[in-house]
């Protein structure tokens, strides 16, 4: 008898995705608050200016004392676009796909549509993975810096209060004698309600600054590990999944998570969007951070507002079958003095 080798490894193996899935932890604890959609391609966002006069000493029957408004400071930028593209190719319609039984059983329009669909799916990882970098980017630095092929490099800085972005030095640094981590983040959560009038709810810290944090008895002594956590489960995160947030403890009404994932630069060389000893906290009231988006810049659109443009062409020329998602976003915090960020090490 003939051996076909039936039941072969290749054909007994179910398909067995990446687990590398995009974190999208900081993009929706921070600037969770919706979409702002713009008609144009500029995205707005007004500034609002701080007012801490007290009411003016005036005599009975004196005329009120006129105190003029302060008003607003409004900006605007035209955000960088977002344009991932792929080509489906003879090669990938006329083969097996994988998890397809062995031999094919699709037809090469099904294939087509398949991969087609691949491709948008994973164009929208593409997106989360750039919103997750421009949160860890403002969060860190209170600025975001866009720069890409034909587009030069911008700088959007929200003007953030120079103390709030901080990196300890020689004695001061965590881990060295004397120093307590818990002392300084109460500190800083003080100096985050005192810049912004909302108090702090979330800590996220990297694994190694987190380490250099629960070796401090103070903080052993303040975590509370028995209640549960609520932010990250509120927004839909599955504890041990790759790219969730890792909950820590409550210390009051704070919430401690560990966060550590990773994404490709430009270059193709692996990141953290947490350096290594980097705290970041913030109130999730306070900075009420948005996605803001232009209008997508394509007559086959319309040139309506929109978070996405996904279409697909085929070259008249060549017949290669082009698939593509445009978008122009950049993420907004309304009060960017709600966050601070320091590097402890």
């Amino acid at each position: 008898m003939e051996d076909f080798d039936t039941f072969a490894p290749d054909e007994l193996m179910p398909l067995i995705p990446h687990n590398f899935v995009p974190g999208t932890f900081l993009r929706r604890v921070f600037f969770g608050t919706g979409l702002t959609l713009s008609d144009r391609a500029e995205v707005y966002f007004d500034r609002i200016l701080p007012d801490k006069r007290m009411a003016p000493f005036v005599a009975p029957l004196a005329p009120g004392h006129i105190l003029q408004p302060k008003g607003y400071q409004r900006e605007s930028i035209i955000p960088a676009s977002l344009k991932p593209k792929n080509q489906i190719t003879p090669d990938q319609v006329l083969t097996r796909l994988p998890g397809e039984a062995i031999g094919g059983e699709l037809s090469s329009a099904d294939r087509a549509a398949q991969i087609r669909e691949n491709y948008l799916m994973q164009h929208q990882e593409y997106f989360a993975r750039r919103d997750e970098w421009m949160a860890s980017s403002i969060l860190r630095t209170g600025a975001v810096t866009m720069v890409g092929e034909d587009y030069p490099s911008t700088v959007v800085n929200y003007a953030r209060t120079g103390t709030l972005t901080k990196t300890l030095l020689t004695t001061a640094r965590w881990g060295e004698s004397g120093v307590s981590p818990y002392d300084d983040v109460d500190g800083w959560m003080d100096e985050v309600g005192t810049a912004c009038g909302s108090a702090v709810d979330i800590v996220v810290m990297d694994r190694k600054a987190w380490a250099l944090y629960i070796a401090d008895p103070k903080a052993q002594k303040a975590l509370d590990r028995t209640l549960g956590q609520t932010t990250a489960l509120a927004l839909g995160f599955t504890p041990t999944v790759p790219g969730a947030p890792a909950f820590k403890g409550r210390d009051g009404n704070v919430e401690f998570y560990v966060y550590n994932d990773k994404y490709e630069d430009d270059d193709g060389n692996t990141a953290q969007l947490l350096p290594d000893y980097t705290v970041i906290m913030g109130s999730r009231g306070g900075i009420a951070g948005t996605v803001a988006c232009g209008v997508v810049q394509h007559a086959e659109n319309n040139f309506q507002p929109g978070e996405y443009f996904p279409h697909e062409w085929v070259d008249p020329n060549t017949g290669a079958h082009w698939v593509e998602t445009i978008g122009s976003r950049l993420l907004v915090p309304r009060r960017v003095d709600g966050s601070l960020c320091a590097t402890v090490r």
